[in-house]
């Protein structure tokens, strides 16, 4: 993030995100929001989140994946490699090479699927499955963070809530790339203001 210059009369810096970074650089590489200035024309001085905002999952976390997926059919595919890692038989070549499919996926669908939120505006744009959705405002009824737990087996699992017209939409942090809290008080203060 770079310090845009400041407007006369206000003593507050706005944030901005640097547009000659590209996809691959600042905040792209560590996942979590990006912003932009809202140019909505309220008075210098007034206190407001930007109304531009993405989230997405960090792409060293993706690039991970994809490494640990081609190691993973490295070992599947040749068996004297298989041999010395683990003795792994002909059964267990093949579950390692499932396991390589599976983050193989994960590396696809988190690199296309980029950003998994967007907040302009219009509206929210976010990632649902594997198709993108648009919802505007209107469409939106509350957003907010929650937990998902399965008591058996003592998992928590942290989502962001979107409640819309249609039914809720949920997120984890690893799809938003950061903790869903602050990005649910971000986008509602948002709605709210907007919608």
């Amino acid at each position: 993030m770079v310090q845009a210059p400041r407007p006369p009369g206000n003593s507050a810096p706005i944030s901005i995100a640097r547009a000659d970074r590209g996809r691959l650089g600042g905040m792209w590489l560590r996942g979590g929001v990006t912003t932009q200035p809202t140019g909505s024309g309220e008075p210098p001085g007034a206190d407001h989140p930007p109304t531009s905002a993405a989230w997405s999952p960090p792409l060293w976390r993706v690039g991970l994946y994809a490494l640990a997926g081609t190691a993973a059919a490295l070992v599947a595919a040749v068996g004297p490699l298989a041999q010395r890692v683990g003795s792994l038989d002909a059964a267990g070549r093949l579950l390692v090479g499932v396991l390589a499919a599976g983050l193989w996926v994960l590396t696809l669908r988190d690199l296309l699927a980029r950003p998994t939120l967007r907040v302009s505006p219009a509206g929210l744009d976010l990632v649902d499955g594997l198709r993108r959705r648009h919802l505007p405002w209107a469409a939106v009824l509350r957003v907010r963070a929650g937990t998902l737990t399965h008591n058996r087996r003592a998992v928590h699992l942290r989502t962001l809530e979107v409640e819309t017209i249609d039914g809720p939409i949920l997120l984890t942090r690893r799809q938003l790339g950061t903790d869903p809290g602050p990005v649910a008080e971000h986008v509602e203060e948002i709605r709210l203001r907007l919608g």
